[in-house]
């Protein structure tokens, strides 16, 4: 029996209000234009049948998680995860941040059984985008900033799972959603 396609939001927060900050907990909040963001993808994630959050902490990641969590007409209670921050640069390497990552998504792998919203940064996006497609040959990786972040400000991987696998997916734009 083929089991059912699941599908998995991975959310970059908005545009903060400085783009010159240091990592630090909990971090800049959203800027004029990150709040405007940070509607447009609850707009477009508001249909989407969302049964389960994960999310950052951070102050820009709860901000651009809460016009969604405000339009949804059934509630649904964010799961906070420390191994979703972003990486302290002078704090924890790389591979720290790759392994965090990489035995957090593989132990969700039992429990994301219904379409899952997760909100945070650039690096944990990333290495969640490298568990599933380690070659990269199943997503089309439109976008790369100098800092090899391959999600925008804003930006969300709409990703469909089967069996934990991907089988496809693709990256929206929140400048798309406007028209």
């Amino acid at each position: 029996m083929m089991s059912r396609i699941i599908k998995l939001y991975l959310a970059r927060h908005a545009e903060p209000q400085t783009l010159h900050y240091k990592n630090y907990f909990p971090g800049p909040p959203l800027g004029q234009r990150g709040i405007k963001q940070a509607h447009m993808m609850a707009k477009y994630l508001r249909n989407k049948n969302i049964q389960q959050v994960y999310t950052s902490n951070f102050t820009r990641v709860i901000q651009t998680l809460q016009p969604f969590l405000d339009t949804r007409l059934e509630q649904v209670s964010p799961t906070i995860e420390k191994a979703l921050w972003e990486r302290e640069k002078e704090v924890e390497s790389h591979e720290s941040l790759v392994e965090r990552v990489t035995a957090w998504i593989r132990n969700k792998s039992n429990l994301i059984t219904s379409n899952t919203a997760i909100f945070s940064h650039c690096g944990p996006i990333n290495m969640i985008l490298q568990y599933f497609d380690p070659q990269k040959t199943v997503l089309d990786y439109l976008y790369t900033c100098p800092f090899l972040c391959h999600t925008p400000f804003a930006g969300i991987w709409e990703l469909n799972l089967q069996d934990f696998c991907l089988v496809d997916g693709k990256l929206i734009f929140v400048e798309d959603m406007e028209s």
